[in-house]
Order: C-alpha cells, then structure tokens, then sequence
C-alpha cells in the first residue's frame, strides 16, 4: 500500500507543469508623495508619476500613475525582485528617484521632491573649482573641473542653456565624458552651455579643451570666472614652465600619484565676470603625457573636491 502510495505521488508530480512547482516571485507595493520643495509653490496634485522597470540593468517596463490632490500614489502587484526608478514631471522637468525594497519589507516608500522652475541664476555659485593646464609638445590641454552649487529653492532651468562657461580665445577640441557630450552645446564666441536642468543641490561637471602651443615659447590665457565663485585653483604642469597669473596667490606645488609635479596657485572669493590672466613663458621647458595618466589626474582631482566640499558643508553645519 505504501508503495502504490509512492508510485501515485511521483505519477502527479510529474504530471504537474513546470510552472507550479516554482516558487512564485514576491510581491509588493510602491507608494510614496510628490512634495514640492519651493516656497509658495505649486500644487503637485495631477503630477504624472512613472514606474521604470529593469531587469538585469536593462529597460523593461514603464507603468503610469497619477498623484491625488496631496500628491500621493500607488503601485500594486511589483515584483520586489526587480530594480525600479520613479520619475514624475513637474513643470517640464524630470525628476528620478530609485525605489528600494528593504530586507524583509513588501513596501517600498518613495519621496518624489520636485521644485518649481526659475530662469535666473542669481543663487547658482561655484564651491570650488580646479583648472589644469597640461603642456604637449604641441598644444596645450587644458581640463576644468566644477563643483556647482544651486542655493535657492528652484530648479533652475535657465534661457536657451542652463549653465554657461566662457573658454579662452582659441580654445578647441571641446570634449566632456562620452555620457555627457550630449548634454553640451557649443556656442558662438568661445562659450558652452550645459542643457541639463540645474536642481536645489550641487552638481559635479568637467571638460578640457585644447589651445595651440605659439611659437614664440610665451602664452597668454584668460580664464573668466563664471560665476561667484568661494575657491578657484590654478595647476599648471610641466617641468622648467613659467606662471605668471592676476588675481591668484602662489602656493606649495602639488606632486600627483602618478609623479607629475604642478605648479599650483589658488583664489578666493572671485566675482562673476572677473577675468584670471595666466602669462605661461619658457614653455620649452614642457613635456608629453600619456592620456591615462591625464585621467588618472583628472579622477585625483574629482575625488579631492569632493572631500573638500563634504568637509566644507560639514563645517558650515557646525558654525550654524
């Protein structure tokens, strides 16, 4: 009896389809509120709000939702294995934020902050800014990197361009991260624009560009200050080169990790529109780089101005 009890429970076992014997993949919910972060601003009752869906780090699915009057919403019936962003659009921005299910939670919450929109940039200043010159056999390399602050309460979205950096007299080759090229455009009289909406928060960009190496071994750069800006340092490489600059006090060189040894000079507390004369001489004196070593710098760099800034905002933390 036993036996034919065995025999039956295995005949059924394998008649059942593959499907019924796999676990089914947990659900849960997404849930959260749209909260506008501006003073006064406006309703975000009727925000449309996305769900994005991955799989595996690609693009599956989108579902759609609309928040109530106070800004709520739902999602049902989510597979909790997966990866998800919410995105809501508020006054022609897009505004992403991820949604994460917690060990042992079927619920996941999302806060969706969205501001209202300004064009002008009287609250957007530069913490801190680093620009290095590198000095090829022939031209010279000259890379920025920004650490941009927006201290209002406003997205703001600017008039034909959001954020506008002004290159010197010459200045070619443009290029930023691939991801990011197409985020840029170039503009008559040496300025560049960068497209993307600006929130309340800071923002990370950088890019170099080229100018030609004169003959006469003496160059002449003015960098403009773009906007106010609490900290602007000036890194020129190469061995035997002379620098001269307006405006910026000399400081101890910086020697990289990977060796090379730069000139460093730094400012403070620059007005937009002041304009920083770099005189180069004995540019004889300059040698080659390889590229990777550049974006061994260039990663040096980023990593430095971030911790400055985290110590900064730390500190300004305490003073309050």
């Amino acid at each position: 009896m036993r036996r034919f009890i065995a025999i039956l429970a295995v005949l059924l076992l394998m008649g059942l389809p593959a499907g019924a014997l796999a676990q089914e993949p947990a659900e849960g919910t997404i849930n959260g509120q749209v909260i506008n972060g501006s003073e006064g601003g406006g309703s975000v009752g009727g925000v449309e709000i996305s769900l994005i869906t991955y799989i595996d780090g690609l693009l599956s699915d989108t579902r759609t939702a609309v928040a109530d009057n106070e800004g709520k919403f739902q999602f049902d019936s989510i597979n909790m294995e997966h990866t998800y962003l919410v995105s809501a659009r508020y006054m022609d921005v897009n505004y992403y934020y991820p949604a994460v299910f917690e060990p042992g939670e079927a619920t996941a919450y999302v806060e969706v902050g969205v501001c209202d929109t300004t064009a002008s940039d009287e609250k957007i200043r530069v913490g801190l800014t680093r620009k290095i010159v590198n000095i090829d056999e022939e031209n010279l390399l000259v890379t920025e990197v920004y650490w941009l602050v927006n201290d209002g309460d406003r997205t703001y979205v600017g008039t034909d361009g959001v954020i506008f950096f002004q290159l010197p007299q010459g200045a070619y080759c443009f290029e930023a991260p691939e991801e990011l090229m197409i985020d840029y455009r170039l503009l008559d009289d040496n300025r560049v624009t960068y497209l993307v909406s600006f929130p309340p928060g800071e923002r990370q960009l950088f890019y170099s560009y080229r100018l030609a190496r004169p003959d006469s071994n003496e160059l002449d750069i003015a960098l403009a200050v773009n906007y106010p800006t609490d900290i602007l340092e000036l890194m020129v490489e190469g061995d035997g080169v002379e620098v001269a600059v307006s405006q910026l006090a000399p400081a101890e060189p910086v020697v990289v990790d990977t060796g090379e040894r730069y000139i460093y000079f730094q400012g403070q507390n620059l007005s937009r529109n002041e304009v920083i004369k770099v005189c180069l001489s004995n540019l004889s004196g300059g040698g080659g780089f390889p590229l990777f070593i550049l974006w061994v710098i260039i990663a040096v760099v980023v990593a430095g101005i971030a911790v400055y800034m985290v110590r900064r905002t730390r500190k300004v933390g305490t003073d309050e």
